[in-house]
């Protein structure tokens, strides 16, 4: 009778304290804002999702094998065909990439294409699909500054760590990038240090919004992401060809600004000033006009007297990197439409756009 005592007495206790662990849990998790809970909910759905890449260059020969550097960095899965998108300057120069699974599983990955001007890379792995959890693509176009973003990654190799930011501003330069990434960069103070880089940066519904790229050394919360619709654009263009789609047009200039309209007495205070146009090419066989008049600048020349660009497909000229956007967009038969100044009237060039040709 006494033994059957103790053992109701141990299963009430037992049961009373999984009930005040509840409630504990239940009061922990009230406690937590809507922000919070969101921020939580996010991580434990993408956290599976991001990948610890690391890389080598080696130099191999007959009779040894010799790994010159290493490196690491982070991505996420594309695709349930193991597809991995990370940044092209984490896999640069390296000849051997593993990737590490959320799992743990470290797998040798294949360098399926890049796009370095946009600092873009797409691996893939051989994993079975259940170890794969795609992570869905947002829209970068539609964000706004004040917008609440999470950056996953792998900062000095510590794998799925979460920082928690806002978008700080948008369509950014930094010193050095390529066009293509001009007035472009998404800004965020969600911290991004060495190895976050390839890493997703996500909007609250756990979608992707930019690939985290680069932070400033000597700044504080000063990070930056590449905008993922970039990455729509190219990665079917990596997986049929290796590369982007971009045609070579076959003209240079410069921009105008007001002080050099003012400087060389042009006939606009805004636009492209082409200055040169490659014999053969599309541009030469559409009708752009360069300059003949060659003025030399603190070592720069300006060559004066060709059509300006005012407008490309309806849009009025801003700035280089908009050509470079426009042809993100473009594919073989389209038309690009120049609107020019030219002798003091406004013409239109058209130049079709062809199949891109290799060159090395």
């Amino acid at each position: 009778m006494r033994t059957h005592t103790l053992s109701v007495l141990k299963a009430l206790s037992l049961a009373l304290f999984v009930l005040l662990g509840a409630g504990s849990v239940s009061a922990q998790t009230a406690r937590l804002t809507e922000d919070e809970r969101n921020t939580i909910e996010v991580f434990r759905r993408a956290s599976r999702s991001i990948v610890h890449i690391e890389v080598r260059a080696a130099m191999e020969s007959s009779f040894e094998k010799h790994v010159m550097e290493g490196g690491t960095g982070s991505g996420f899965v594309l695709d349930t065909e193991g597809r991995i998108l990370t940044a092209f300057h984490v896999i640069e120069d390296k000849n051997q990439i593993d990737v590490i699974l959320s799992g743990g599983r470290r797998l040798a990955a294949r360098l399926v294409g890049t796009a370095p001007r946009l600092d873009i890379a797409l691996l893939q792995v051989d994993a079975a699909k259940e170890e794969l959890f795609p992570l869905p693509l947002g829209d970068s176009q539609e964000l706004e500054v004040g917008q609440k973003v999470i950056a996953i990654g792998n900062p000095m190799g510590l794998h799925n760590t979460l920082t928690v930011g806002v978008v700080s501003a948008l369509r950014r330069s930094l010193e050095g990038t390529p066009v293509e990434l001009q007035d472009a960069l998404i800004q965020t103070d969600a911290a991004i240090n060495p190895g976050s880089s390839g890493g997703p940066l996500l909007n609250s519904a756990g979608e992707v919004v930019g690939i985290n790229t680069a932070n400033v050394p000597k700044a504080q919360n000063v990070g930056f992401a590449i905008p993922i619709h970039f990455a729509r654009r190219v990665v079917p263009d990596l997986i049929e060809m290796g590369h982007p789609y971009r045609p070579q047009l076959g003209f240079s200039g410069s921009e105008i600004t007001p002080s050099i309209a003012k400087l060389f007495g042009l006939p606009l205070e805004s636009g492209f000033l082409v200055e040169e146009v490659l014999p053969n090419s599309p541009a030469a066989y559409a009708g752009l006009r360069a300059g003949e008049r060659i003025v030399v600048l603190s070592d720069k020349p300006y060559v004066l007297g060709g059509d300006i660009i005012t407008a490309i497909n309806g849009e009025p000229f801003t700035a280089p990197s908009q050509i470079a956007h426009v042809l993100l967009d473009s594919r073989p038969g389209l038309d690009l439409r120049f609107t020019v100044f030219r002798e003091g009237r406004t013409v239109e060039v058209v130049i079709p756009l062809a199949k891109m040709h290799m060159q090395f």
